[in-house]
C-alpha cells in the first residue's frame, strides 16, 4: 500500500480539499476519509516498530 509519508500527503491534501469553500467532495464520506487516514496515521505511530541496530560489533568481542 502506501508508506507513512504518502500517507500524511494525501491526508493534507484532503484537509486543503474540505477547507475550500466551493469544493464539490465535501460532505460526509470526505469527513469520514479524513478521519480513518488521521487514525490511521496515529495507529502507525503508536505501533511502530521499534528499529535498533542488529549488527555485531566485533570489536567488543575479547580475543583468545
Amino acid at each position: 500500500m502506501f508508506n507513512h509519508k504518502q500517507k500524511q500527503l494525501i491526508l493534507d491534501v484532503l484537509m486543503r480539499e474540505r477547507r475550500r469553500l466551493f469544493s464539490k467532495h465535501r460532505g460526509q464520506l470526505l469527513d469520514q476519509t479524513i478521519a480513518d487516514l488521521q487514525q490511521m496515521l496515529r495507529n502507525e505511530g503508536i505501533n511502530a516498530p521499534r528499529t535498533r541496530d542488529n549488527s555485531i560489533d566485533w570489536s567488543s568481542r575479547k580475543e583468545k
